[in-house]
C-alpha cells in the first residue's frame, strides 16, 4: 500500500464544510471519498475510492494539516498518489477539504 504526505485544508462550516474538522488520529482512521481535480471522468465517478488521512499532530493546525495519505482499499489506483496532485475530499455530496500530495523532500518540512 502506496502512503505519501500532504497538506490538508479544512473547509470551515461558514463556507460550506464541516463545523469541525476531524480528529484525524487514533483508531478508526478518518476516510472518505477522495475526487482528483485533474481526473477526467464524470462526478460523482462510476467509481468511488476512500483516502485514510491521518494527522501529524506535531505539524499541523487546526484547519491545515500536514498528514499521511493512502488509499482504503488494496486494489486502490495507488499510482494516483503522485506528488503535486491535488484532490479534494468529499462526505457524501459536501466538498470538506482540498489538499494536495507533497514531494518527498517537502514532505518533511513544514510550509
Amino acid at each position: 500500500m502506496t502512503t505519501v504526505r500532504a497538506v490538508v485544508e479544512w473547509i470551515p462550516k461558514e463556507q460550506g464544510g464541516r463545523s469541525e474538522p476531524p480528529a484525524g488520529v487514533g483508531s478508526p482512521p478518518y476516510a472518505t471519498v477522495v475526487r482528483f481535480t485533474d481526473a477526467d471522468e464524470p462526478w460523482p465517478p462510476p467509481v468511488a475510492w476512500s483516502l485514510v488521512v491521518e494527522k501529524d499532530e506535531e505539524t499541523s493546525g487546526r484547519y491545515r494539516w500536514f498528514a499521511d495519505v493512502h488509499f482504503l482499499m488494496n486494489d486502490a489506483p495507488h499510482d494516483s498518489l503522485r506528488h503535486g496532485r491535488t484532490f479534494e475530499l468529499y462526505e457524501g455530496k459536501k466538498l470538506v477539504a482540498r489538499g494536495r500530495i507533497l514531494p518527498r523532500d517537502e514532505s518533511a518540512a513544514v510550509e
